[in-house]
């Protein structure tokens, strides 16, 4: 895949792997249709997702858990969630509403 050169950058930087596909533990785990996750500097996409849009969003979840650690980013992250869920907000917009997220969806369109 032909990547941007800002991407490109990103991923040198943040020392980050990309791998296509997910492993079958994961699978297991994952919700249907999540395009890409973020475990701590590995990022995981899924097949027929648009890497570049993809890529910049999970890159910034790569510099959010530098900036926070990685077991405060997870814990916040579940607990905006749970948090959402709780007020009445359907499962995506829980999701999207996560900080980190709006902070993540800002940056796939640059």
């Amino acid at each position: 895949m032909n990547l941007p050169e800002d991407v490109e950058a990103a991923l040198r930087d943040s020392g980050a792997r990309v791998r296509h596909g997910y492993p079958l533990w994961l699978r297991l785990v994952l919700m249907r249709g999540v395009g890409g996750i973020t475990l701590g500097r590995r990022i995981y996409l899924a097949d027929g997702t648009d890497g570049v849009r993809s890529l910049r969003h999970e890159l910034v979840h790569v510099r959010q858990i530098a900036r926070v650690g990685l077991v405060t980013f997870y814990c916040r992250w579940v607990a905006e969630y749970v948090r959402n869920r709780l007020s009445g907000m359907s499962s995506d917009e829980a999701y999207r509403r996560i900080s980190f997220e709006e902070e993540a969806f800002s940056a796939e369109n640059i």
